[in-house]
């Protein structure tokens, strides 16, 4: 599993993660209300999420 990996680590691409409805994982970075944040978002459906591990 993923879990010694950042989610900055994520999102650069260095790992292909599956969700569970089939399509893969990508992070994205959002910057909202002056803050960046990082989310998962699940290709095949556009479910997002705050982690990869919520889509599993």
């Amino acid at each position: 599993m993923a879990a010694n990996i950042s989610k900055n680590a994520r999102r650069e691409g260095a790992q292909t993660l599956t969700s569970r409805w089939g399509g893969s994982i990508k992070m994205k970075s959002v910057f909202k209300n002056g803050k960046i944040r990082h989310i998962a978002v699940c290709e095949a459906t556009g479910n997002t999420a705050r982690k990869p591990k919520d889509l599993m």
